[in-house]
């Protein structure tokens, strides 16, 4: 498993430097990024880039909920773990989906708990199998937008922005996908209803958060928006 890539941010040097002692010494294999500000991180952040993000509460400009709170409107998914000498945000962090509120000054054990559990957050996220050059590789179906047949070809384009193009047939991969957050507007196009921001009617697309319109076809179009309004309804239910 590829080592988990973290990002520590907190404006005190000290305790930066302290994070990020604690996180080298846990027994699972780590890559750290440190940043200085919210500011910093925010600026930094894109979807994908991280499995963790690893932050004080409590600093100088933008706070640290703050900075959550811009970053899970482009990432609902990534785990966030709040340091601080207070539990006055709790609440606040358990609306911004926190995986941990860590109380300072942080133990060890609290580090190595971390960490495992968001080893384990990782190796069982549902992920779609594919195969380049000879070499399977998985990506989590949380970084995919959508799928799309060209000609012989696959398209998958992912959140991060990038667009990997596989040779083979839509239908192949949508095996993997059944029981997931997926639906097929049209024979050419697989949508994650993650990443689906509206229906437009006018243009009969689905609006992808990438700002693609994905096109929905004539016989489809109630299917498509009963299979929306489904997920949204599962999500409030807490299902997805």
């Amino acid at each position: 498993m590829e080592p988990l890539r973290i990002a520590i941010c907190d404006d005190q040097t000290e305790e930066r430097e302290k994070l990020l002692l604690l996180v080298e010494q846990a027994p699972i294999q780590t890559k750290s990024i440190l940043f200085a500000s919210s500011e910093d991180l925010v600026e930094a952040f894109e979807p994908g880039i991280f499995d963790l993000l690893l932050m004080d509460i409590y600093m100088d400009g933008m706070t640290g909920v703050e900075a959550v709170q811009k970053i899970r409107k482009i990432d609902a998914e990534i785990p966030v773990a709040f340091t601080t000498t207070s539990t006055e945000h709790a609440l606040e962090s358990y609306r911004l989906s926190v995986l941990k509120y860590i109380e300072k000054p942080v133990k060890s054990k609290d580090i190595h708990d971390l960490l495992q559990l968001v080893k384990l957050k990782k190796e069982n996220t549902p992920s779609l199998s594919i195969k380049q050059n000879g070499i399977e590789e998985k990506i989590p179906v949380s970084d995919i937008l959508y799928l799309e047949q060209q000609a012989h070809h696959v398209l998958i384009a992912q959140k991060n922005g990038k667009e990997l193009l596989l040779y083979g047939k839509l239908s192949t991969l949508l095996l993997q996908l059944e029981g997931l957050p997926f639906f097929c507007p049209h024979k050419s196009f697989c949508v994650n209803l993650t990443f689906v921001c509206g229906i437009n009617q006018e243009y009969k697309c689905y609006v992808m958060a990438n700002g693609k319109n994905v096109h929905i076809s004539r016989p489809n179009m109630s299917k498509a928006k009963k299979a929306y309004k489904d997920f949204l309804f599962s999500k409030a239910r807490g299902d997805w």
